[in-house]
């Protein structure tokens, strides 16, 4: 059974390992029921409920629609160009999708194996957690306020490396980026 584990721990700021202590059981533990690789009983339902100070329900997923919001278009370098009037991209969707931190983008043009008007869908990570967007296509958020699109690389240290989508496109190395997206859906052309 899924459950908003994670989504209280991330919102109160707390390591595996803080929950844990909490709670009284070890990271693995909580890891293990975040994400659904142990069954999930009343008893820890409630031992976690008391922690996060809400109702054992309030941790339960329900199958409704979540809003994300749209950051604007991307260009055919894989920029984001922002919005532009009220004929552009919706403000935001409603949509049921697998994300903790859903954003969304509109492909202007196709880029690689989207075709234009595309809306992808994407789970912003930071942290420790960008590393899940590696190997992967994702949107990153830089300092500047710039998003990009590209395939996520490992860089050195805590850096990382992006990866165009396009043939033509110019590797950007050495990216140290305040959030890491990666795309969970498409919505559109493919």
């Amino acid at each position: 059974m899924q459950t908003r584990i994670r989504f209280f721990r991330k919102q109160r700021g707390w390591t595996l390992q803080q929950l844990a202590e909490t709670i009284g059981t070890t990271a693995q533990t909580v890891q293990r029921l975040e994400t659904a690789n142990m069954t999930v009983s009343m008893d820890w339902l409630q031992r976690f409920a008391d922690a996060f100070e809400i109702h054992p329900a309030d941790l339960l997923e329900t199958p409704a629609a979540r809003n994300v919001p749209m950051l604007g278009r991307l260009g055919r370098d894989g920029a984001l160009r922002g919005t532009a009037g009220p004929a552009a991209a919706p403000q935001s969707l409603s949509l049921d999708i697998p994300a903790d931190d859903p954003i969304a983008v509109q492909l202007e043009e196709r880029i690689n194996d989207y075709g234009p008007g595309t809306i992808l869908i994407a789970n912003r990570l930071t942290g420790a957690d960008m590393t899940n967007a590696v190997g992967r296509n994702a949107l990153l958020g830089l300092s500047t306020g710039a998003i990009l699109l590209g395939r996520v690389i490992r860089g050195k240290g805590d850096t990382y490396t992006l990866v165009p989508l396009r043939p033509q496109g110019d590797v950007r190395y050495d990216l140290t980026p305040d959030w890491i997206a990666r795309i969970v859906m498409t919505v559109g052309y493919v």
